[in-house]
């Protein structure tokens, strides 16, 4: 498929979703269940759903709801890399019809899978929409976003004849670029640029604000903004608030499933995007939960459907009229502090005492072993924060409450920004203690 034929599919699918998010929650629903009940029936005749069918006595008549899912086996990120493995082997004759994506492997060890270009055209149509809810117009607005994002857009070329008018107008930043010093280039592009959209890796927002804060700059404000990549942790959350406005777009997914959730400007929860996924909560039993590991189906791919996904996230959520609304997205199941004794203990528990002083920009916290762990900080300037001290002794203490006694030593670090992995992420946990 071509690139004009691929937009053109992408057009015909942002036609057919929602651009508002729907109002008829038990509608709303009815539909999402039609849904799953024909998604479930193209599953079946997939060799590797087929099986997981057969080993459980179920058939497509067997799903009929986003509750039923909760009778079929999670699908792990192993068996998705064994399935996609297998079909790369044997079916290399179809690879024309594939795009490949790989993940940055963040979480593990990175996973190769494909899409077919109809299935891509429906992700970018998705991923449309989910700006078109924030109120951003795709062809009237102007968005700055990585070079990730479009990894087939050369961003030296200058605008299209297309743009030059005034339409679909974007300007594509190689963000590995702008380290140290040159995030004051970053934040003066932004400035000249005046984006509608900001579309930047949730840690390259992180320092462009740690940056600005630190040489008293000024951010321009876009309409939306939206971080991609990685969790917003309710300290980062505040930071973009105060630096970007009040326009914080929050979506939620995986490069395997898309953008599956958002949450919008002003809004509390996360609305799941019912029309293309179903997002279940399981508890430690695998039982259907409104608090629980993320399990993600998409409703749009059928060459290569994603179903029952353990995404590897944590999160909390209510039900209204049958439709999920995520209220809490915990963070990351495998980021666990390990203990001389065998058991661990979640860093969600060290990643919300940040929240409990003012003064620290940016944290990270790497395990080094069983008794020590390094603390990366990065100091606000303002006057009126806790100093370094007090936060060093607020850390010991947090430690002391949470761990009872005086398990780890801690090594603080303080920087003028915390550098993003090689992958171009930044996680605020790292366990370097071999299993």
């Amino acid at each position: 498929m071509g690139r004009e034929l691929k937009n053109i599919m992408t057009l015909y699918y942002l036609i057919k979703l929602d651009k508002k998010i729907p109002t008829d929650n038990k509608k709303n629903k009815a539909r999402q269940d039609r849904k799953v009940h024909k998604i479930m029936q193209k599953a079946y005749t997939i060799p590797f759903y087929r099986e997981r069918f057969e080993q459980e006595g179920l058939t497509p008549e067997d799903f009929h709801s986003a509750e039923d899912l909760g009778k079929f086996p999670i699908t792990t990120r192993a068996d998705l890399r064994s399935w996609m493995d297998d079909v790369f082997r044997n079916h290399q004759d179809q690879s024309k019809h594939w795009e490949i994506f790989k993940t940055s492997g963040s979480s593990g060890i990175p996973l190769r899978f494909m899409v077919t270009h109809r299935e891509a055209a429906c992700v970018n149509a998705n991923w449309i929409r989910v700006t078109m809810f924030g109120g951003y117009h795709p062809f009237r607005g102007k968005m700055l976003s990585f070079l990730t994002t479009h990894s087939k857009v050369d961003p030296e070329k200058g605008d299209s004849w297309v743009q030059k008018l005034g339409i679909l107008r974007r300007k594509i930043v190689p963000e590995h670029l702008y380290v140290g010093e040159g995030m004051r280039d970053l934040i003066e592009l932004v400035n000249d640029y005046k984006p509608d959209m900001l579309c930047f890796r949730k840690n390259v927002l992180l320092r462009m604000a740690t940056y600005a804060k630190q040489h008293d700059m000024e951010i321009f404000q876009p309409k939306l903004y939206t971080p991609v990549s990685e969790m917003v942790d309710d300290l980062t959350r505040k930071i973009f608030l105060e630096t970007y406005g009040p326009g914080l777009l929050d979506a939620y997914g995986c490069n395997e499933t898309g953008s599956a959730a958002v949450r919008l400007p002003g809004s509390d929860v996360f609305y799941v995007n019912s029309d293309t996924h179903v997002i279940n909560l399981v508890d430690e039993e695998g039982n259907l939960s409104n608090s629980g590991r993320v399990i993600a189906t998409t409703l749009y791919k059928f060459d290569f459907p994603i179903i029952n996904y353990e995404v590897g996230d944590r999160a909390e959520s209510v039900t209204r009229d049958g439709i999920r609304y995520i209220t809490r997205i915990i963070g990351r199941t495998n980021d666990m502090v390990k203990h001389a004794n065998g058991t661990e203990t979640s860093a969600i528990e060290i990643m919300k005492m940040p929240n409990g002083i003012t003064g620290i920009l940016q944290f990270r916290y790497i395990q080094e072993s069983y008794d020590k762990i390094t603390i990366m900080l990065v100091k606000d300037p303002a006057p009126d924060t806790a100093s370094k001290e007090e936060i060093e002794a607020f850390y010991h203490k947090k430690f002391l409450e949470l761990f009872g006694y005086d398990e780890f030593q801690l090594n603080f670090i303080w920087l003028d920004e915390i550098p993003p992995d090689e992958n171009g992420k930044m996680r605020c946990f790292i366990c370097k203690i071999k299993e």
